[in-house]
C-alpha cells in the first residue's frame, strides 16, 4: 500500500477524479466508497476529507469516520460512536450507504468489521444528486478540509459491498 498511496500534508491539496456517469449518484439504490488511510491526525482544521463528491462526503474527524448526504430538506450526518483509527496505523475504510429512503442509515467498516454509528442529523427529504460533480480524494474543491496521512486504493461501486466482499476487497491490490 504505502508506494501507491498519496500523501497528504493536512495543509492543501487534493487528487481530482473528474465525474463520470459509472461513479454518480453510486448511493442511489445502495453504493460503497473504499480506502486503505494512514492518518497523522484529523486533518485540516480536524476535519479531514477522504472522499468528496459533491452532495456527500466520507471524511475523519479527530480518530471518528463520518458520511454526510445532503438532502433537499435537512441533511443526513452519521459518525462513528468511538475513535476507531489509531493514528500512524494503515487501517482499510469502507461506508455502504442507500440513500433512498431517509429512514436508512449508513454502515460505516474498519478493517473488515462493522463499527458503531450515531446519526448526528436525521434527514429529510429527497437526497440531493452529485451527477456530474468531480469526485475529490483527500480534500473538498476549496481545499479547505485536506486529510493529512495518506489515502491508497480508494474504490467507488454503485452496490452495497457484503462484508466479506469487503474483507476479500482489503487484500486484493
Amino acid at each position: 500500500i504505502g508506494n501507491s498511496a498519496y500523501d497528504f500534508d493536512g495543509a492543501s491539496g487534493y487528487i481530482n477524479c473528474g465525474s463520470d456517469s459509472s461513479i454518480d449518484d453510486i448511493f442511489d439504490g445502495g453504493g460503497t466508497a473504499e480506502a486503505w488511510i494512514n492518518a497523522d491526525s484529523g486533518g485540516e482544521g480536524n476535519n479531514g476529507r477522504i472522499c468528496v463528491k459533491g452532495k456527500w462526503m466520507f471524511y475523519l474527524y479527530a480518530q471518528k469516520l463520518n458520511i454526510y448526504n445532503h438532502f433537499d430538506g435537512t441533511d443526513g450526518w452519521w459518525q462513528t460512536t468511538n475513535n476507531v483509527l489509531t493514528y500512524g496505523k494503515w487501517h482499510h475504510v469502507a461506508v455502504t450507504y442507500n440513500n433512498g429512503a431517509t429512514t436508512n442509515d449508513p454502515i460505516i467498516y474498519v478493517d473488515g468489521k462493522q463499527v458503531p454509528l450515531t446519526e448526528q442529523q436525521t434527514p429529510t427529504g429527497t437526497r440531493d444528486t452529485d451527477a456530474g460533480e468531480n469526485l475529490y480524494i483527500g480534500n473538498k474543491s476549496d481545499d479547505s478540509n485536506t486529510f493529512e496521512g495518506r489515502i491508497g486504493m480508494v474504490r467507488v461501486f454503485d452496490d452495497i459491498r457484503t462484508e466479506s466482499e469487503l474483507r476479500a476487497d482489503m487484500f486484493n491490490n
